[in-house]
């Protein structure tokens, strides 16, 4: 998944699944007034709105996207799904599940040219959302994403550099509960909740179109 997506703001009366009814109203309210775009597009150390369960209730937190831990080189947005079990690092993350609101998200597939085009990926349920884990160093809280293979469309399109063929962890609206849910402890049981979107579920258009003479106008 590259780094680049755009935020959905959350309004009331949406489809959701239970764990949206135990969330506040006044929260709903505070991240309308605060926000005036239906959607934003947000880039790494973006500050990007989350949900998880504390206790038996749902919080809504603004989080720094990405962190950079003390023994690695680059600024980490995203995280293998494949290491939230076998990862020491990630792995002490596993209970810090969040559920990132998402309206769609970007790549770029490079040409047979060398150039390279820029996709909007958009979802079609209107009520999406990436998964994701949340954490805090040097009292900065930030989140990341978890990614996972991609689907054989996705991989038509994510098709260069060294995390090719990736695409973003999507949460079924049947297994959002379990995922915010503190009692699900077993490796299985979370890994289990991951869903690879399929290239049914999301709608592509690619930006860089060159518009030839054998397309419609």
């Amino acid at each position: 998944m590259c780094n680049l997506l755009s935020w959905r703001l959350v309004l009331e009366g949406e489809n959701q699944s239970d764990w949206f009814h135990r969330l506040s109203q006044d929260t709903i309210n505070r991240h309308i007034k605060a926000n005036s775009p239906l959607f934003e597009i947000k880039h790494p150390k973006s500050k990007i709105q989350s949900f998880q369960l504390s206790g038996e209730l749902i919080l809504s937190e603004t989080s720094v996207w990405g962190t950079k831990p003390s023994w690695c080189p680059d600024f980490l947005t995203n995280t293998k799904s494949e290491k939230l079990v076998s990862s020491p690092y990630w792995s002490q993350y596993m209970q810090n599940r969040i559920l990132v609101p998402v309206h769609s998200f970007f790549e770029w597939q490079t040409q047979r040219t060398g150039k390279k085009h820029k996709y909007e990926i958009t979802f079609k349920n209107p009520n999406s959302y990436f998964a994701g884990l949340w954490g805090e160093e040097n009292g900065t809280r930030w989140i990341t994403i978890l990614t996972g293979e991609a689907n054989e469309k996705m991989k038509t399109i994510h098709n260069d550099g060294e995390n090719k063929h990736r695409q973003p962890i999507v949460m079924p609206t049947k297994n959002q509960n379990h995922w915010l849910d503190h009692s699900v402890t077993n490796p299985k049981d979370i890994t289990d909740l991951l869903y690879r979107f399929t290239p049914d579920d999301t709608t592509e258009v690619d930006l860089n179109k060159e518009v030839t003479l054998f397309d419609e106008i």
